[in-house]
């Protein structure tokens, strides 16, 4: 036999009443949780956000005492000791850094003069005058090697000297060009000239002349150096947004693709570089820096193939009009 059972009406309304209670309780209580939640994290976002600004050039934020947790507060006060300590320290390495690197320059100037003075006095092609001359190219190179040095301390420490005053590319670009022959001329490489295509409008750009000479000359001197022989390098001019843009190129084996992400890297050498076995890793950190001073960019483009492209862009002088 089969038995059927029936619920009534009045059996049903418990059920029908703690179901309709069941889904404002639990929205009651996720809302709850919710807002506990997010107040209990507040205090750790604050801390967040506040750490997100601190960078080389501002170790002096710190994180605010917020919320009313001992171990919120506590992981707040250790974190500030922490970047105390790190600030300290870099401040010191920065410091010791531009110390060195200034207190470098009269003794190096001295050696430099020193073996001119005997390069002049040797024998033509005698082993003093080989002697003399290898130690002046080495003397030489430290002497860059210490510049990049202070310069890179001093923009550490956001005391990079910037005297601004307008600056025509098109001029530095025509100087470096007429370097970059002379220098390749034994390697038999090609100069390309790409000027800007409106010659009736100057690129002009407000910047320190010396130091964008430092930027663009460190270009083209790894350009003379790492393109290949009989190969071709150029520099192009052009304005885009608002900016002078030059790109310096050279034709030759290229950035390895695991290097690429690494140029700008200081004391950095890529492979080329490494088995050249020259460089020391500073010249295009040096170009960073400067170009980032000045308001600008620099980029390693994905240019034409065979071809290692550079792209600095600096802030027009004034906005074309």
């Amino acid at each position: 036999t089969t038995e059927i059972y029936t619920l009534s009406l009045h059996d049903a309304l418990p059920i029908y009443w703690f179901l309709a209670a069941l889904v404002p309780a639990a929205l009651l209580v996720g809302g709850g949780g919710w807002w506990l939640g997010g107040r209990a994290m507040r205090p750790l976002r604050i801390m967040a956000a506040a750490a997100e600004q601190v960078t080389a050039r501002g170790l002096d934020q710190r994180i605010p005492e917020v919320g009313r947790d001992p171990e919120v507060v506590r992981l707040g006060r250790v974190l500030n000791g922490m970047m105390d300590r790190l600030e300290a320290s870099f401040r010191q390495a920065t410091r010791f850094s531009a110390d060195a690197s200034h207190e470098l320059k009269t003794p190096l100037a001295i050696m430099q003069g020193e073996l001119e003075q005997g390069l002049a006095a040797a024998a033509p092609g005698s082993r003093e005058q080989q002697v003399f001359a290898s130690l002046l190219e080495a003397t030489s190179r430290l002497k860059g090697i210490t510049r990049s040095l202070l310069l890179l301390a001093r923009s550490d420490a956001g005391q990079l000297p910037l005297v601004r005053e307008p600056v025509a590319l098109a001029e530095e670009i025509r100087s470096l060009l007429e370097d970059a022959a002379a220098a390749g001329a034994d390697r038999g490489l090609i100069v390309v000239v790409e000027p800007h295509p409106d010659a009736g409008a100057p690129v002009t750009v407000l910047g320190d002349r010396e130091l964008l000479r430092v930027v663009l000359g460190n270009l083209v001197d790894n350009a003379v150096r790492y393109a290949e022989p009989g190969g071709r390098l150029g520099m192009q001019l052009s304005v885009e947004g608002g900016a002078g843009v030059v790109r310096v190129w050279n034709t030759g084996p290229g950035i390895a693709p695991e290097d690429r992400s690494r140029v700008f890297e200081r004391f950095f050498r890529g492979r080329t570089a490494r088995e050249a076995g020259d460089g020391s890793g500073l010249g295009l950190s040096l170009v960073r820096e400067i170009v980032h001073a000045h308001g600008g960019s620099v980029v390693l483009e994905d240019g034409i193939p065979g071809r290692t492209v550079f792209r600095v862009a600096i802030p027009l002088a004034s906005a074309p009009s």
